[in-house]
């Protein structure tokens, strides 16, 4: 399919960013946000129209994000040199060339400010980035979470080696000189290949949990787990999903692929049960503690495989009204893909961030006896090139 696009790109002095066009982590910036969605919408008809049974599907114009700068709750960035220079950045694709970004448009200011200084006190503390070509150095990556709700800010120091000496007074320092830094945390990442996270964690300063606001729910996210890059847009998605659930009261619920429970809790409201599962059992730890923060008693949050746990949990339960699936990149398992279909739901709710993997399950489902009820596109990402899906599925009569 070939789209034609109205709308000139804007020159460079109009583009809202100091690293343009260096950087590649927003390479729709230079685009008109109205062509953006219009991009996005065109990706999700695209991967659809692959598949002959859902090429006649209505894709409906991407539900905008409340804010298209200074969204990211969640940022991940490269720590290197630039010839003497610490850099803090995102590597040019397919290679190993850092783009130093410390003052990111789609970045909240408070996380700015802190690599700004994270930078300079790097320094002055000679704690080295790391080099993996001589394997020389030692902080490889920096992880930023922001509460827009509570305007608090955990950081994370990646390492390649347990003894940090300097990681207690850099902590200190952070938390000395911005009072939104509420906790510190090193994670120890021994292994010499391109993965980031390891896992070992160790408190350098306050706590390791960050509380968000989501939809009216009191949220904790511990540092280790996954949190949404865009809390506004998915606060937008969680309400669609509540409203395309339409539950009476009476319905029993499962959640696949659950995180910390936010739409867990956001469907118990108007549930008689909801049942939870992840594969992360410490995903699972802050989803029960989370039900407990929020008074939610009739969840019932599971740590596994998933598809096991979708069997061993719906044996000999009634019949399962509603099923939620919000699973990575990739995707559903096939086997948990099976193990869904084959509970016979009347309706499924399925959120996507990958527009192929979500047309591939979605194929899947239509061959099994669903029909796709409703569809709606959700722009997460501002000034990229991706895009959020949900989607309603009611099994044929």
């Amino acid at each position: 399919m070939t789209t034609n696009y109205n709308h000139p790109a804007r020159s460079p002095k109009d583009v809202p960013c100091p690293h343009f066009p260096r950087c590649f982590g927003c390479p729709l910036i230079s685009v008109p946000y109205p062509e953006q969605l219009e991009r996005k919408q065109n990706l999700v008809r695209e991967a659809l129209c692959a598949h002959p049974q859902l090429s006649t599907l209505d894709v409906p114009t991407v539900t905008p994000s409340p804010r298209r700068l200074g969204y990211r709750g969640r940022v991940k960035l490269v720590v290197g040199r630039n010839r003497d220079e610490v850099a803090i950045g995102l590597y040019v694709p397919h290679s190993h060339r850092l783009v130093d970004i410390s003052s990111c448009p789609v970045h909240p200011l408070p996380v700015n400010q802190v690599v700004g200084y994270l930078k300079r006190k790097l320094h002055e503390l000679s704690i080295a980035p790391y080099d993996e070509r001589d394997d020389s150095g030692d902080l490889r990556y920096v992880d930023l979470r922001y509460s827009f709700s509570r305007r608090e800010l955990m950081l994370t120091l990646v390492t390649r080696h347990a003894s940090l000496p300097q990681g207690e007074k850099l902590a200190r320092a952070l938390q000395r000189k911005f009072s939104f830094v509420t906790g510190v945390v090193q994670n120890v990442n021994e292994s010499r290949g391109n993965v980031i996270w390891g896992e070992r964690y160790r408190m350098l300063a306050g706590r390791d949990t960050l509380l968000e606001n989501v939809a009216g729910l009191k949220i904790a996210f511990p540092i280790s787990v996954f949190s949404q890059a865009n809390p506004a847009t998915a606060q937008k998605l969680y309400q669609s999903l509540v409203s395309m659930a339409a539950l009476n009261g009476k319905e029993n619920v499962l959640d696949l692929y659950c995180g910390v429970g936010p739409i867990s809790l956001l469907l118990a409201g108007g549930a008689r049960q909801v049942w939870a599962i992840d594969e992360s059992s410490e995903a699972i730890n802050a989803a029960k503690q989370n039900a407990r923060r929020n008074g939610v008693g009739n969840c019932r949050f599971i740590a596994g495989d998933v598809a096991e746990k979708i069997r061993e949990t719906t044996r000999g339960l009634p019949q399962i009204d509603c099923i939620v699936a919000n699973p990575p990149r990739k995707g559903v398992q096939p086997a948990a893909l099976e193990a869904l279909i084959e509970l016979g739901a009347p309706r499924i709710i399925y959120v996507s961030c990958r527009p192929q993997s979500l047309a591939r399950d979605l194929e899947h489902l239509v061959e099994s006896g669903y029909q796709i009820a409703r569809l709606q596109p959700f722009d997460m990402f501002p000034q990229t090139a991706e895009v959020e899906t949900l989607v309603l599925l009611e099994r044929n009569s």
